[in-house]
């Protein structure tokens, strides 16, 4: 499995050839359960990758495996318990395979114009728009052993199930930011890169080597690894 991966290369502009490609290597790594402990227990010894991984409000970020140089990086994402309904697009298009729980997954689109960022805005610049509207168009469940493909350009929400975990394979940005908004208060902000982000919003990110053993320890009690 790890020689397969250190092979790999993702061509994002043939995504159908994407989708097939990583639907592929997510499927052979989530049930080779030794390779995926073994990656998890290198992104804990390497800062590199140690330094990538992130606690959100709604999703904890476990970075196992970095090469963008070859069109890819890997996660496991695993869900917190908060739920809100917070349509998003991504600076990356990205394919997901869910291997416990699942959600609902909700496509948008907008309607209206995004709102400008002023020159000085970092990060997170909240604004509330005055014609900006999210509308949903396709909705589906994604259940254990779906793995689905996402455009870049694509507005979506999903909705977890308690301790639902997914191998999230990313590829290399494709634009300087992202957009989130927030249904119930009508926020709307970017999202940047870490490379533009502030340093205050990098270290309200960072987990402990203690946090990542409780998620490890986590995935085991769920035969996850």
């Amino acid at each position: 499995m790890l020689e397969a991966l250190d092979r790999l290369v993702v061509d994002w502009s043939d995504l159908p050839r994407a989708r097939a490609q990583t639907k592929e290597i997510l499927t052979e790594l989530a049930a080779d359960k030794q390779s995926l402990t073994m990656l998890l227990e290198r992104a804990r010894e390497e800062e590199d990758l140690f330094d990538k991984c992130e606690h959100h409000r709604l999703i904890d970020k476990l970075v196992i495996y970095d090469a963008l140089d070859r069109g890819f990086r890997i996660r496991v994402h695993v869900s917190t318990d908060d739920h809100l309904d917070r349509p998003h697009d991504h600076r990356f298009s990205f394919s997901s395979l869910i291997m416990r729980g699942n959600y609902r997954h909700i496509r948008h689109e907008l309607v209206g114009q995004a709102p400008d960022v002023p020159e000085d805005a970092q990060n997170d610049f909240e604004a509330v728009p005055t014609d900006l509207k999210v509308v949903p168009r396709f909705v589906t469940t994604e259940r254990a052993g779906n793995c689905y493909t996402l455009h870049h350009s694509e507005i979506h929400t999903t909705y977890t199930t308690p301790d639902t975990v997914s191998l999230f394979l990313r590829g290399p940005a494709e634009k300087d930011r992202s957009i989130i908004t927030e249904r119930e208060t009508g926020r709307v902000w970017w999202r940047y890169g870490e490379d533009q982000e502030k340093a205050s919003r990098r270290e309200s990110k960072r987990i402990s080597k203690a946090y990542f053993d409780e998620l490890t320890g986590r995935l085991r009690g769920m035969e996850v690894l």
